[in-house]
């Protein structure tokens, strides 16, 4: 006989610390995204072209000069990216506490527990991995 599980938001695959991390399109997936991630991500890449376009650069000596330069810009700009909902996170992995791979959990809808998006959390039992 199987056994009961109880239902709600705690046994759904997209729930994370009471949110729903199911986006509902690309506009609620856009306006989810983490602000501070994509702003380092815009820095980092602008920061990448500048050092590809001085490689353009004859002069060793003014390559290395100009590609300190930039890594300091880019640093400088990286340190005055901020979120007002930032909690640093502790170990490996995410940044803040409310990370959710590229989302902030703070944006994303909050899980009302059962809903037409509910899908049942895979479950450990003993070696094996199986949908219950």
């Amino acid at each position: 006989m199987s056994q009961l599980q109880r239902l709600g938001g705690e046994a759904c695959a997209y729930f994370q610390r009471g949110r729903c991390t199911r986006t509902q399109g690309p506009e609620a997936s856009a306006e989810a995204k983490c602000a501070m991630l994509e702003a380092r991500r815009k820095v980092g890449a602008q920061t990448l072209d500048r050092l590809e376009r001085l490689k353009r650069l004859a002069d060793p000596d003014d390559r290395e000069v100009a590609r300190r330069v930039v890594i300091q810009k880019n640093i400088t700009a990286i340190n005055r990216i901020t979120c007002p909902g930032f909690v640093p996170a502790r170990g490996d992995g995410p940044l803040c506490v409310h990370q959710h791979l590229v989302y902030c959990l703070l944006l994303l809808p909050q899980c009302q527990g059962r809903c037409e998006h509910y899908w049942r959390r895979r479950q450990e039992t003993g070696t094996s991995r199986g949908r219950s």
